[in-house]
């Protein structure tokens, strides 16, 4: 009988992972969800989350090739995720050499209108990684717009993250302050008489 996988089991996994087993916890995220012979699913456990869990961690193994294979496997099945899997998808093709496919998926991600907002910070914050400013400009700003429309919901704290990330990358590319980029230097002030307060 194939041994039951819950979401008590995910999140140990998860919690595993974030102490450095990446590897070790990658390969056992594969085999949960895709090893129906020894593994199911609990009601609640996406096999897309696991798929993608499963990625992420072959990603910070430097396995970028295996990384995308999982990142592809949880697009196809379609289920939820905290982040359309084809912005991590445009990640692994980056980081694995395949620059140009990487930009065109992006391309055509935006032209979609992603409806989780978790995937216009992943992208902005990843091009702000690799110094495609332009790109993560453009992936903050339409976080925002995509918020302020209400169309995609979203967080005050996942607001300001994209707030600050595009007033950082408007300012390495040298382009004149506007409102949203008074918005961000107002949170810094902010958080800097916070800081100030406590000493």
């Amino acid at each position: 009988m194939p041994r039951l996988i819950t979401q008590t089991d995910f999140d140990t996994a998860r919690d595993r992972a974030h102490r450095g087993e990446n590897i070790a916890i990658a390969e056992t995220l594969r085999a949960w969800a895709t090893d129906d012979e020894h593994f199911t699913l609990a009601e609640g456990v996406s096999r897309a989350a696991v798929l993608v869990e499963a990625g992420d961690n072959f990603g910070y193994a430097g396995d970028h090739a295996e990384a995308l294979r999982m990142y592809e496997a949880a697009r196809d099945d379609g289920g939820p995720t905290y982040v359309d899997p084809r912005a991590l998808i445009v990640q692994a093709l980056y980081q694995g050499g395949r620059k140009d496919a990487a930009l065109q998926l992006a391309d055509a991600m935006r032209r979609d209108s992603p409806q989780l907002i978790n995937t216009f910070l992943v992208l902005g914050g990843f091009f702000e990684l690799v110094d495609e400013s332009q790109q993560a400009q453009r992936w903050y700003s339409m976080g925002i717009r995509a918020m302020d429309s209400g169309n995609v919901p979203g967080s005050e704290s996942q607001y300001e993250t994209m707030l600050l990330g595009r007033a950082r990358v408007r300012d390495e590319l040298g382009m004149p302050r506007d409102t949203l980029d008074d918005a961000a230097r107002i949170i810094i002030e902010r958080y800097a008489e916070g800081r100030g307060g406590g000493a």
